[in-house]
C-alpha cells in the first residue's frame, strides 16, 4: 500500500491538496501523449501497466511528461507514440526544441503495474514497459533520480513542470 511514509522515501509526495497550483494550465494525458512546458504546468496521467517518464531539467525549469503501453513499436499499431522508444524518442527531443541541455536533465519514472493479475508472471507488460524506460535512459545518459514501479494496482501520477517534484496517488 503506498501512504505518506513509503511515498517520502521514495520522493514522491500522496497528492493531497493542489490548491497552490489552481491558477497553472493543467494537461491531462492519455496513452500515447508527451507534453513538454518551459512554463509552469501541471501535467497528470492514470497509470496500470503504462509507463509514464517525468523528464526535468533544473537550470532551466523545463519539464515534460510521456504515458507509453508498449516497450516497443508493434506490427500494425496505428500511433507508434504508444510505444516507449517513440515516446522517450520524442520526449527528448521536444525538451531539445526548447533549448534543453539534455545533459542536465533527470528523470522520474513511473507505472508499470501488475494490475491484470489473471495472466500471472508469465506476461508482465508493465515489467518490460520498464526495463524498455530505463535502457533508453541510459541510452541517453539520463540518470533516474526517483522511480515508483510495478504496483500491483493503478496511480495517478501528477508532475509540476515549474518544480520537478512529482506526485503519486493510489486508485
Amino acid at each position: 500500500m503506498l501512504n505518506a511514509d513509503r511515498a517520502r522515501n521514495i520522493g514522491c509526495w500522496i497528492l493531497k491538496d493542489c490548491t497552490a497550483f489552481s491558477s497553472v494550465k493543467r494537461i491531462i494525458l492519455n496513452i500515447g501523449d508527451v507534453v513538454v512546458s518551459n512554463e509552469p504546468a501541471v501535467l497528470e496521467t492514470v497509470l496500470g501497466s503504462c509507463v509514464s517518464l517525468c523528464l526535468w531539467d533544473e537550470q532551466s525549469k523545463t519539464g515534460g511528461m510521456n504515458h507509453f503501453m508498449l516497450p516497443e513499436l508493434t506490427e500494425g499499431l496505428k500511433d507508434t507514440y504508444c510505444c516507449g522508444s517513440e515516446s522517450i524518442a520524442r520526449l527528448i527531443n521536444k525538451l531539445r526544441s526548447l533549448g534543453t541541455d539534455i545533459r542536465m536533465v533527470k528523470a522520474k519514472l513511473f507505472g508499470g503495474g501488475r494490475v491484470i493479475r489473471e495472466l500471472g508472471n508469465s506476461f508482465d507488460i508493465g515489467e518490460k514497459n520498464i526495463k524498455a524506460a530505463k535502457d533508453i535512459l541510459m541510452e541517453y545518459d539520463i540518470p533516474i533520480v526517483k522511480e515508483f514501479t510495478g504496483p500491483d494496482y493503478g496511480i495517478k501520477v501528477v508532475f509540476y513542470t515549474a518544480t520537478g517534484k512529482a506526485f503519486v496517488k493510489k486508485i
